[in-house]
């Protein structure tokens, strides 16, 4: 695959049997592991999450450039799919899989409910003395995370491949047994 794709996440897709993603560069946000990852006919955005030393939690860049070249956030009536965010701490890491409804439901997008974000902290299920808003955020982004436990690629591969509505192979073509 992609360097942009940690190996971890590697082994699970290939434990879905799915095809091989294609990458696609995304020029803006590349600190940040920025990519297009094409499943099929679906996109959907990859970022890597930055874990910093004074805060729980990793933070993510989400953003575009405005036909001003402003930064301006993700529209909720985008093409893509949604959005895989990668995120190491320590001896631990996960990902969080949203589509676009969560997104806009997270006030991630811009939509009409909501201004939408061009950064944002996520909150792994191993974050720990979380303040009240940090404890609110993490339960709402819990739905789609998935832990990298080791040992259980059959497991995680299956619910990864639901969490991005991959359970058919209907518009993907044939699955695949690697790459």
């Amino acid at each position: 695959m992609d360097s942009r794709i940690p190996p971890w996440w590697q082994e699970r897709w290939l434990a879905t049997g799915l095809p091989r993603p294609v990458l696609e560069e995304e020029a803006t946000n590349a600190d940040y592991g920025a990519a297009i990852l094409r499943i099929g006919a679906a996109g959907w955005r990859i970022r890597t999450a930055r874990v910093t030393p004074t805060k729980p939690g990793g933070f993510v860049s989400a953003w575009r450039r405005g036909a001003a070249g402003e930064t301006e956030p993700f529209f909720a009536d985008s093409t893509i799919a949604g959005m895989i965010v990668f995120v190491e701490d320590a001896h631990r890491r996960g990902a969080f899989i949203w589509d676009t409804d969560q997104l806009t439901e997270l006030g991630i997008l811009h939509s009409p409910r909501h201004p939408g974000k061009r950064g944002f902290r996520v909150y792994p299920a191993w974050c720990s003395e979380l303040n009240a808003q940090a404890q609110t955020t993490q339960r709402r982004q819990s739905a789609g995370f998935v832990e990298y436990l080791g040992g259980r690629q059959d497991a995680e591969a299956t619910v990864i491949a639901g969490l991005l509505n991959l359970d058919g192979a209907s518009e993907l073509g044939e699955r695949t047994s690697g790459y």
